[in-house]
């Protein structure tokens, strides 16, 4: 659905991509990270057509983004990170104008807007002044300008960047709505605990190239459970009896151990750590807490990035 493969870009001699490459499957809600100045901004602008690469090649759906930008532009949605809004029309004249910026006409136009205000849930808002919205509603309604053509693939830059808790709440629930449609959606954020709970996978860029090794790429969610957990184990009584447990378990892997409490990576998902757990116990380990857990996101960025902000 998306593919990008040594996509090169300068600003003043100044490497800002530097041969990046990533594919995105039909379907993916599909997270992209990096510090500050790692290049997701202008990876994303190069995608939706808004940047020229200097070199490399990026497509969407097939349609090369440099070479046919209109036929990608009409297969596309693009949320930048600062979305604009024009404060001074009604919800209903903001959504009629981008509609017809989508050259939607007659009925076509009448039926994306009114479309567009059910899904945002914004229809009885519809005569209200944009800068009568808070910020929340604001993304909301800019989402659902997004969505006016029935993009098959939305390119969305830092949508939660000073939402509070309930509006990001409510904008990962709409993601994922969108993504059950059939929505292939890339999306950069500093928020990895917003990633971790709707992401199938995320890609890690640093200095405009992949981060080096098999860390470039991290599975989540129900796949990446089945294939590995990290468990924290709490026992009562010596620890020395766990660790002799954990050491005969070949399938079981010692992260971190703080006094009586143990991170430890077991392959073959839930079945897996349930083969763990038992394992323990008729070994005559004392265990009072069992917490297994996919791979956790903000330990893979701090083991790949150290205290570089997302």
């Amino acid at each position: 659905m998306i593919s990008i493969r040594e996509i090169r870009k300068r600003y003043d001699g100044t490497a800002a991509l530097d041969g990046f490459s990533l594919d995105v499957g039909a379907g993916e809600l599909f997270g992209l990270v990096g510090p500050n100045g790692a290049g997701k901004t202008t990876l994303i602008r190069i995608l939706a057509t808004l940047t020229r690469p200097d070199s490399g090649q990026a497509t969407i759906v097939g349609h090369d983004v440099t070479h046919e930008p209109a036929a990608v532009r009409a297969l596309m949605g693009y949320m930048p990170d600062v979305p604009g809004v024009y404060q001074d029309l009604t919800l209903e004249e903001f959504l009629t104008f981008f509609a017809e910026a989508f050259r939607l006409r007659g009925a076509k136009k009448r039926a994306a807007v009114e479309r567009a205000l059910s899904w945002s849930g914004l229809g009885e808002r519809r005569r209200a002044y944009v800068e009568q919205l808070s910020l929340g509603l604001k993304q909301r309604l800019v989402l659902a300008r997004t969505l006016l053509h029935e993009p098959k693939v939305l390119l969305l830059d830092e949508p939660a960047t000073g939402l509070d808790p309930l509006a990001r709440i409510e904008l990962r629930e709409q993601l994922r709505s969108l993504n059950r449609e059939g929505v292939t959606i890339l999306l950069s954020s500093h928020i990895l605990s917003d990633l971790e709970d709707i992401c199938s996978r995320v890609a890690f860029i640093e200095s405009g190239r992949n981060v080096a090794g098999a860390g470039s790429v991290l599975t989540l969610g129900e796949q990446a459970k089945r294939e590995a957990l990290t468990c924290e184990i709490e026992i009562i009584g010596d620890a020395a009896a766990l660790r002799t447990a954990l050491g005969s378990y070949a399938e079981a892997r010692v992260l971190e151990a703080r006094q009586k409490v143990f991170r430890v990576e077991v392959t073959g998902g839930s079945q897996g750590a349930a083969d763990l757990l038992r394992h323990l116990v008729t070994g005559g380990v004392t265990v009072v807490r069992f917490d297994p857990r996919g791979p956790d996101l903000e330990d893979h960025y701090r083991n790949l990035f150290g205290s570089k902000t997302p």
